[in-house]
């Protein structure tokens, strides 16, 4: 999962191409793989249960979502606001959504949103539970989620900046925002929670753009 998905940010970041529909479009195809062998995972191991959503879920993977969005919107002022030369590095990552204050901006973010979802089937609900059949809970979480971060490592060098230099936005972003998912999934024993936040999370931040 980390070599596919490092691969298409490989191939849709690069220069001639960077744009959100080759990294929609891409995304979308290893996602799609990856969520269906998720879902075959919890029928084989009799677990479809805890991917069907209850009440309670929507409440969790909001909260999460918002808190996740807060400390984003933090870090921007600090490290990335208008008038620092490190906001090149969220004006590299808006622009590849296109014009973030367009109205077409509503259909990105939904895209994303979907994405964003069927990501946490994919790592959250296959890559680390295959780890923990090997490696117990602990380290199973530690490891997918380093690996999840480092699957975003082509973005660093791909969104650089001319006068900020490489940009670890999508790396530190995945790192983070990894572990929250991973504590999630652990707390609530459950993937709705986890899917609704990321999904949440990933409309939010291009909903209300944070670079302006």
């Amino acid at each position: 999962m980390s070599a596919a998905t490092a691969s298409v940010l490989q191939i849709a970041l690069a220069p001639e191409r960077q744009g959100a529909n080759a990294l929609f479009v891409g995304l979308f195809a290893v996602y799609l793989v990856g969520s269906i062998a998720a879902l075959v995972g919890y029928k084989r191991r009799g677990e479809l249960h805890l991917v069907k959503p209850r009440a309670g879920d929507l409440t969790f993977g909001a909260l999460v979502a918002f808190l996740l969005f807060g400390l984003t919107f933090v870090v921007h002022a600090l490290v990335t606001s208008p008038g620092s030369e490190r906001h090149g590095w969220i004006m590299r990552v808006y622009l590849l959504m296109g014009d973030p204050f367009a109205e077409s901006r509503h259909m990105v973010a939904a895209a994303a949103a979907l994405i964003g979802l069927m990501e946490e089937l994919s790592w959250r609900g296959l890559v680390t539970p295959l780890l923990e059949e090997r490696l117990g809970t602990l380290r199973a979480n530690v490891l997918s989620t380093v690996a999840y971060a480092a699957a975003h490592t082509p973005a660093l060098f791909l969104l650089s900046d001319p006068l900020a230099g490489l940009n670890p936005l999508i790396p530190l972003a995945a790192l983070g925002c990894g572990a929250a998912w991973s504590y999630l999934r652990w707390r609530m024993e459950r993937m709705p929670p986890v899917l609704l936040s990321h999904a949440l999370f990933t409309w939010m931040v291009v909903e209300f753009p944070l670079w302006s």
